[in-house]
Parts: C-alpha cells; sequence; structure tokens
C-alpha cells in the first residue's frame, strides 16, 4: 500500500501477549499525544487520558483484574492507558473511542502492539476497585470506556490481520 497512514491503520491488530520490555518515555508521549489530538464532540474535550507505566499502579490493577475475573485481562502488558469522561455526557463513548483509536495507530506507527480493554469500568465497581478508582484520581462519575494496553509482543507471537467480511461496505 503506497500510502503510510492506510498502511499502518490497515497492519494494526491486538496483541495479546506482551514481553517485560517497557515502551520508552518518547514513544508514550507521542502515543499520548496522538490521542489528545483526537476529535471531540463540539470541541469540548470532555475525556481524559490516564497511563499507567509505574508498575505499582499497573500490577494493583491487574491484582484487581486477577482478583475480579480470575485472570489478566492485561495480559501481561506493561504501560496501560486508561481513558475516560463524564459518565452521563451524551458523547462519553464517542470521544474516548476516538481517543483509543489514535493510540492504537499512533502505537502501530512506532512499533508498538496493543489491545483494547473493556473490563476496567466493571473492574471499579467492585469494593476494592472504587478504592483503586479514588486512588488513581478517577472522578466517581467518570466512565472508563477503555484501556489501551501498550508493549511489545512476546517473542514468537504471530500477528494476523483477519478477513473482513464481505458486505462491510455498502456505498448507494
Amino acid at each position: 500500500m503506497a500510502n503510510k497512514v492506510l498502511s499502518v491503520i490497515n497492519t494494526r491488530v491486538s496483541c495479546r501477549s506482551y514481553s517485560e520490555k517497557k515502551v520508552s518515555s518518547k514513544k508514550l508521549n507521542d502515543i499520548l499525544e496522538a490521542g489528545k489530538m483526537a476529535p471531540s464532540a463540539c470541541n469540548r474535550q470532555i475525556a481524559n487520558i490516564l497511563a499507567l507505566k509505574s508498575k505499582g499502579y499497573v500490577e494493583k490493577l491487574r491484582a484487581l483484574a486477577i482478583n475480579e475475573m480470575q485472570r489478566d485481562v492485561f495480559y501481561g502488558a506493561n504501560t496501560l492507558v486508561l481513558v475516560y469522561a463524564p459518565r452521563e455526557d451524551k458523547f462519553c463513548v464517542q470521544d474516548c473511542s476516538c481517543i483509543l483509536e489514535n493510540m492504537f495507530v499512533a502505537a502501530n506507527a512506532l512499533g508498538i502492539q496493543t489491545c483494547w480493554i473493556n473490563q476496567v469500568d466493571e473492574l471499579f465497581e467492585s469494593e476494592n476497585g472504587k478504592k483503586l478508582k479514588k486512588k488513581l484520581g478517577i472522578p466517581d462519575d467518570a466512565r472508563v470506556v477503555g484501556t489501551c494496553a501498550l508493549g511489545y509482543a512476546k517473542e514468537g507471537t504471530k500477528f494476523e490481520v483477519k478477513p473482513r467480511k464481505e458486505d462491510f461496505i455498502t456505498i448507494k
């Protein structure tokens, strides 16, 4: 594909097996900046981005997932980016989703693997989750729309862009 942006979009896949290699601060900042530049409804910029790269916070969230869901829903990633906005805002999901997608595309362009994690808002509903949510500085009324797991794939991980259904697009 001749266009680099389209190539990056068309080759992004989810990673579900991360190595211990850390994402550099420079690459993380570039990814976060791409998220910040996402469109938002009426340019109100209601969403927030919270990057967790300290082992302490990442492990607290991982332990919460293992305790509540009996598995590591973060697949061993050592950098997690939570995107949240006021739960009752009409465009909460749309604005946060645009941020997440920008970060996924930017990460792929930088050679960083990603996976969209949906369970964090649910995890924050438990008693231990409410405590961690508060400790992280996320307002009680906020909805974590998605979390971007970031990192490098474990050696030997195979990636495949899965085919899309035939009738995906209609033009009239």
